[in-house]
């Protein structure tokens, strides 16, 4: 069995302080431009490592964003 070693930028630590404000800024301003909580996650796993889909939720939580609904903008009025 081999073992292998993860890499840095994908090892838990903690968000705290201004590092936690700045992502809770990006994951804001992604959302009210119309992103997926989901693609909020992968834009901010892809510029500071890994951020779950969860953890994109609290930030936008903690940033007092309103949250759409599942459904937001899927279904539309039947035409009469």
């Amino acid at each position: 069995m081999s073992t292998t070693e993860t890499p840095e930028r994908y090892k838990y630590q903690p968000l705290k302080g201004d590092q936690r404000q700045r992502l809770r800024q990006e994951a804001a301003t992604d959302y009210a431009a119309g992103s997926s909580i989901r693609a909020v996650a992968d834009h901010l796993t892809e510029k500071y490592g890994s951020v779950s889909f969860g953890l994109a939720r609290d930030l936008l939580l903690e940033a007092k964003v309103p949250l759409r609904s599942k459904t937001s903008g899927l279904h539309r009025p039947r035409p009469s």
